[in-house]
C-alpha cells in the first residue's frame, strides 16, 4: 500500500509540472481567462448542481430497492463524503464510505455491488451513447471529425455496450466460474432490476451527462470566442467521460485535465486552453457538490429537529 501511494504521489506530481510547464510557456494564451465572465460561471455551477441531482438519483434508485426509506439529500452528503476520501485514497475510498454506512441501514454486500455496478454500467453507455450522438451532430455541422475521434467515439460506444453485456452475463457467470467463490458474487444472481429501475437510471444517467455537455461546451466557447465550440467542448466531455469513472488519481488530478487536453486538441482546442477548460469544469463542480452537501445538511438538520420536536 505505502509503495502504490509514493507510486500515485510521483505520478501526480509529475503530471501537475507537466501542466505548469505546458501553461507557463504559454502565458499569453492565458489572456482567454477572462472571457470566463460572471454570466458563465455562474450559469456553470447551476449546471453542475443540478447535473449532481441527477448523479444522486441515478444512483439512489437501485439502492432504494434494498433500503425503501433512503433519503435522497441523505444518500447526497454520504456520497459527497465518499467522493472526498476518494481523493485521498482512489477508488476503495469512497466505496468504502458509501458501503459503511449502507451496511448500517441493512445493505448486504451483494446489494451494494449490484446497485454500483448497475448504476457505473449505465453512466457509461448513457455517455456512449452521447458521444456517439454529439459527434454525428459536430459532423453534420462542422464536417467530418478526425478519424481518431471517430475511433474515440466508437470506442466509448463500444465499450458501454461491452459493459452492459457483461453486466447481464455476470450472474452466470458467479455460477459456473471461479467468480463463485466469493460470496459477495455469488450471491448476485438473485438480484435483478426492474425495467423501470434499469431505464430510470440510464435517463437520469443521459440527462447528467447532458448537463455536462452543455457546462463544458460553455466553457470552451468561453475560452475559444468561437460559437461553435460550445458543441466542440460538449463532444471532449462525452468522449472523455468514462476517463472520470476510474480514479487512477486522487480524483484523477491530472489524468482528466491531460487527457480533455488531448482530446480537445485532436479536434479543435489549443492544447493549454483544453488543459484551462478541464480544470475550470473540475472547479466549477467542486463548487456545485459544496453547495449542494450545504443544502442537503440544512434539510437533513430541519427534518431532524422536525421528527424530535413536541407534538402538540
Amino acid at each position: 500500500m505505502n509503495g502504490r501511494r509514493w507510486l500515485t504521489s510521483l505520478v501526480v506530481v509529475a503530471l501537475l509540472v507537466a501542466m505548469a510547464i505546458q501553461i507557463a510557456r504559454t502565458r499569453d494564451e492565458l489572456v482567454a481567462i477572462e472571457r470566463l465572465s460572471l454570466t458563465v460561471i455562474a450559469a456553470g455551477c447551476l449546471l453542475q448542481f443540478l447535473s449532481q441531482l441527477f448523479l444522486n438519483a441515478s444512483m439512489l434508485l437501485p439502492l432504494r430497492r434494498c433500503v425503501p426509506r433512503l433519503g435522497f439529500w441523505e444518500l447526497y452528503v454520504v456520497r459527497t463524503g465518499g467522493f472526498i476520501v476518494g481523493s485521498l485514497i482512489p477508488v476503495a475510498g469512497g466505496i468504502a464510505v458509501r458501503l459503511a454506512y449502507l451496511r448500517q441501514q441493512g445493505v448486504t454486500y451483494s446489494d451494494f455491488t449490484w446497485a454500483t455496478l448497475l448504476s457505473n454500467v449505465l453512466a457509461l453507455a448513457a455517455a456512449g451513447v452521447l458521444g456517439v450522438l454529439g459527434t454525428g451532430a459536430l459532423w453534420l455541422t462542422a464536417g467530418r471529425p478526425p478519424r481518431v475521434v471517430l475511433a474515440v467515439a466508437a470506442g466509448v460506444f463500444m465499450l458501454g455496450v461491452a459493459a452492459l453485456a457483461v453486466f447481464e452475463t455476470l450472474p452466470r457467470l458467479t455460477r459456473r466460474s471461479p467468480l463463485g467463490r466469493w460470496a459477495w458474487l455469488s450471491e448476485m444472481p438473485g438480484v435483478r432490476a426492474s425495467s423501470a429501475i434499469s431505464w430510470g437510471v440510464f435517463f437520469h444517467s443521459l440527462g447528467r451527462h447532458l448537463l455536462n455537455f452543455i457546462t463544458f461546451g460553455l466553457l470552451a466557447q468561453s475560452l475559444t470566442g468561437r460559437s461553435r465550440d460550445l458543441l466542440t467542448g460538449g463532444v471532449v466531455y462525452a468522449l472523455t467521460s468514462p476517463v472520470r469513472m476510474v480514479n487512477i488519481t486522487p480524483g484523477n488530478l491530472g489524468v482528466t485535465e491531460w487527457v480533455v487536453a488531448l482530446v480537445g486538441k485532436a479536434l479543435a482546442f489549443d492544447l493549454t486552453l483544453g488543459l484551462v477548460a478541464a480544470l475550470a469544469f473540475r472547479a466549477l463542480g467542486v463548487i456545485a457538490q459544496g453547495v449542494g452537501v450545504g443544502f442537503g445538511s440544512a434539510w437533513l438538520a430541519w427534518r431532524q429537529r422536525s421528527v424530535n420536536s413536541p407534538q402538540l
